[in-house]
């Protein structure tokens, strides 16, 4: 169930991302958050050696993904200055 929550949470975050036109980083940030939010959950009401999953997925997954939304806003930034130069 958790491998279905990230396929899903990862599809959207990027379907935003690239498709997105306004606001798709923050939106993105905010679903990254509310992921992170819920392995913390998870790894809590499961502290037992079972719920190190959680915590695993946590720092393996969700923390890099952060470092990948924020090479989208440099590019989306880049892009919009290199639009803005040929005018």
């Amino acid at each position: 169930m958790t491998t279905l929550f990230l396929i899903l949470f990862t599809a959207a975050m990027i379907g935003v991302l690239i498709f997105g036109k306004k606001h798709e980083i923050l939106i993105a940030i905010v679903m990254n958050a509310l992921l992170f939010a819920g392995l913390a959950v998870g790894f809590g009401l499961n502290n037992n050696p079972n719920g190190l999953f959680y915590l695993t997925v946590a720092f393996y997954y969700v923390i890099p993904m952060y470092g990948v939304i924020g090479m989208f806003a440099i590019m989306k930034k880049s892009h919009a200055k290199k639009q803005d130069s040929l005018v």
